[in-house]
């Protein structure tokens, strides 16, 4: 976990595993990864197979921690646990839906799986899914970032609710490290900011935005940026040095 979070408690990570469902993407590449690791984010999560990729490239992942995103419906959790660590994963990442069992049975398996290797398993949760807008409540969201917890999740990945006080009681009822997705891209970048302020203000523990970053215009411009909010001060990438082999 400090892996992720650095010794200021806070994580800034770029989410690059769009390409799985969206196919080839400009922005969603080795160069594009490098130049946000460069400007100082904590963590790049993606898919095995860029994370693959990124094993042959040095500055591609540089010091930034790993974060493998699986498929919560996958047939073997250990299976695609262990592939991931053989990549030098830091954490690995499922989504799962509120009212899809099998969602939610896996992401339990997935737990077992992660705490038998001492991984960090990151449990994305959304009330009903992307397309049911209407069942993300303040209080949905809470309630399936508690059960994520609850099901062994070491950090959850989850809507922003809209408010400081909603999103308070949700931080404060996870009893795990959250940090909220950024969605769709923003078309003002100053409000994208102040959400992010607002965000920590409440407590979350850092934000896990991906088309807000690597489709911008200048992706390492909007990371520095997002760097001097998430770790005012200069804290980005304080974790321990860690000695990794990522092949």
């Amino acid at each position: 976990m400090r892996r992720l979070f650095g010794r200021g408690g806070r994580l800034l990570l770029v989410a690059m595993d769009h390409a799985a469902f969206m196919g080839p993407t400009r922005g969603l590449d080795l160069e594009t990864m490098a130049q946000v690791v460069s400007a100082g984010a904590d963590a790049i999560m993606t898919t095995f197979g860029t994370a693959r990729r990124a094993s042959d490239s040095p500055e591609a992942l540089g010091q930034a921690a790993l974060v493998v995103s699986l498929d919560v419906r996958s047939a073997e959790p250990a299976e695609q646990v262990e592939r991931a660590l053989k990549l030098g994963a830091d954490s690995v990442k499922v989504l799962a839906v509120s009212g899809d069992r099998a969602q939610w049975t896996n992401l339990e398996r997935y737990a077992v799986v992660c705490e038998r290797w001492g991984v960090p398993l990151q449990a994305e949760v959304i009330p009903g899914g992307f397309d049911q807008p209407d069942q993300h409540t303040p209080q949905n969201i809470a309630t399936v970032c508690r059960q994520a917890a609850e099901m062994g999740a070491d950090h959850g990945k989850t809507l922003y609710t809209g408010d400081l006080e909603s999103l308070r009681r949700v931080v404060e009822g996870a009893t795990v490290p959250v940090v909220i997705l950024g969605g769709d891209r923003a078309t003002d970048e100053e409000a994208l900011l102040r959400q992010v302020r607002d965000a920590l203000d409440a407590g979350v523990a850092g934000v896990a935005f991906g088309r807000n970053i690597w489709s911008h215009a200048d992706p390492a411009l909007i990371t520095a940026r997002l760097v001097d909010v998430v770790h005012p001060g200069g804290t980005a990438n304080g974790r321990p040095a860690l000695a990794v082999t990522r092949a």
